[in-house]
C-alpha cells in the first residue's frame, strides 16, 4: 500500500513537472533534471534512478499522458508533454457532487487539513494554476466544522449514505430546551460558514433544515427512510428556510476591482464603480464585509455599517 501511494505521488509529480515546462517554452526535461527537482527520484544509484524513470515514463503512455523522447546533443534521452493532445475534457457535477466538494472546502480549513490543503496547492502551482493571496479575508470566521465533534459528523454521514430515519436533540438557541427531532436525512448543505442538516422533518411532514452544531444525541432509527426524494435541490431548501424571520437588504459598496470576489459577485457595478447588493441577507453582509475591512466599505444601509464596526471592534479587543 505505501509503495503504490509512493508510485502515484511520484508519477503525479513527474506529470507536474512536464506540464509546468511545457507552459514555460516547451522545453525538454532531462533525466538529470527530473532527478534533481522532481521528488521521489533522490537517493537511487544511477542505474535504479534510469530503470525507474523509464518504467514511468512507460506508465505515463499507458495511462494516456502523450509524451515525446528525443536524444540531447549529448546522446542522452529528453522528454517532453506533447501538450496539444493533452487537452482534458471541461469537469461538471451533480448538485450532490458540488455540495460534497463545497463541504470539502470547508474542512479543509480547519487545522488538521489545512497542511494537507497547502500541499496540494503546492503540487497544482506546479501545473501554472495561480490564485491571488489578496483575496483572504483579514479574519477568518470560525466556521461550524472548527467546533464540530469528530463523532456527530461522522455519525450523521453514516445515517444518510444507509438510508436510515434518525432522531436527535435540536436545540433552538444556545440556552433553550433540547427538543427531540426525527428525520429522513437527505444531505447536509455548507453556508455562510455554517453547516446544515437536511431532510424530511417527520412530526411536520415538510422539508426542513438544521444547523448542526445545535444537534445533539444523534441516533440511527429501526426504520429506513421513507421520504428519500428531496423536491429540490438541498441548497435551495436551505435558503428558503433561511429568508423566514431573516432581514434582507439592498446594499451599496465600495468594492475595489478583484478584491472580495464574494461580495462582488453578489452584485452590481455600478458606473460609478459602487457595486449594488439587491435583497441580500443583512446578517450574512456584514459579516462577510467586515471580513474584507477596511478595503470593502459599505455605503448604504448606515446600520450595517454600525454593526460591521461593532465585528470589527470585537475582534480587536
Amino acid at each position: 500500500m505505501v509503495k503504490t501511494q509512493m508510485a502515484v505521488s511520484r508519477l503525479t509529480n513527474l506529470v507536474f513537472a512536464l506540464i509546468n515546462a511545457d507552459r514555460h517554452g516547451g522545453r525538454m526535461l532531462t533525466p538529470a533534471w527530473i532527478r534533481e527537482h522532481v521528488d521521489g527520484y533522490q537517493g537511487l544509484g544511477d542505474d535504479a534512478f534510469l530503470t525507474k524513470l523509464r518504467r514511468d515514463i512507460a506508465t505515463l503512455g499507458r495511462a494516456g499522458v502523450p509524451l515525446t523522447s528525443s536524444p540531447s546533443g549529448d546522446g542522452v534521452t529528453t522528454y517532453r508533454l506533447l501538450s496539444d493532445e493533452y487537452d482534458l475534457p471541461e469537469v461538471t457535477f451533480t448538485p450532490e457532487e458540488a455540495a460534497v466538494l463545497g463541504l470539502a472546502g470547508e474542512m479543509g480549513r480547519s487545522s488538521e487539513l489545512g497542511a494537507f490543503a497547502r500541499s496540494g496547492w503546492t503540487k497544482l502551482a506546479a501545473s501554472g494554476v495561480s490564485r491571488d493571496l489578496s483575496q483572504a479575508p483579514v479574519f477568518t470566521n470560525v466556521n461550524d466544522l472548527h467546533r464540530l465533534p469528530p463523532e456527530l459528523l461522522k455519525d450523521t454521514l453514516a445515517i444518510i449514505r444507509a438510508g436510515y430515519r434518525m432522531s436527535f436533540d435540536y436545540l433552538a438557541t444556545p440556552t433553550s430546551a433540547p427538543a427531540r427531532r426525527v428525520m429522513d436525512p437527505w444531505g447536509l448543505v455548507p453556508l455562510h460558514d455554517r453547516l446544515y442538516l437536511v431532510g424530511h422533518d417527520i412530526d411536520r411532514d415538510e422539508p426542513r433544515c438544521f444547523r448542526i452544531r445545535r444537534i445533539r444525541d444523534v441516533r440511527a432509527l429501526r426504520a429506513p427512510a421513507t421520504h428519500t426524494e428531496a423536491p429540490e435541490s438541498l441548497q435551495t431548501i436551505v435558503e428558503k428556510s433561511l429568508r423566514v424571520g431573516r432581514r434582507r437588504v439592498d446594499a451599496v459598496l465600495h468594492i475595489p476591482e478583484g478584491t472580495a470576489l464574494e461580495l462582488a459577485a453578489a452584485g452590481t457595478r455600478r458606473a460609478d464603480g459602487l457595486v449594488e447588493l439587491v435583497d441580500v441577507d443583512r446578517d450574512w453582509l456584514a459579516r462577510t464585509a467586515a471580513g474584507f475591512a477596511p478595503d470593502v466599505v459599505v455605503h448604504e444601509p448606515t446600520d450595517v455599517r454600525a454593526d460591521i464596526i461593532a465585528l470589527l471592534r470585537g475582534v480587536a479587543r
